[in-house]
């Protein structure tokens, strides 16, 4: 296997315009490769509480319920995700 740093020498900037972008399109590549990966993203980072419960289940590709039900499987608690400060100021502002 060739080294990453070698690959993306060849490949930034002939085919992607950055190395994010090139990341990016990796990433997205082994999500699609290895779909049970969105699951466990979608599961750590509401763990962390970084997003909701409704977000988690849209990253993993299910349904709220279901989302719950394998949550409650692994032993996982149910929390409420309130936001950040700056996610519910932003809300109140738009009402």
């Amino acid at each position: 296997m060739y080294p990453a740093e070698s690959l993306r020498k060849v490949l930034v900037p002939k085919y992607y315009k950055s190395r994010s972008a090139l990341i990016e399109d990796a990433f997205r590549a082994l999500l699609n490769l290895k779909p049970g990966l969105k699951v466990e993203i979608g599961v750590e980072l509401y763990l962390r509480e970084d997003i909701s419960l409704s977000k988690a289940a849209e990253i993993a590709g299910m349904d709220i319920e279901s989302f719950k039900d394998m949550l409650k499987v692994r032993g996982l608690k149910i929390t409420s995700y309130v936001g950040s400060k700056e996610d519910i100021e932003r809300g109140l502002r738009l009402i």
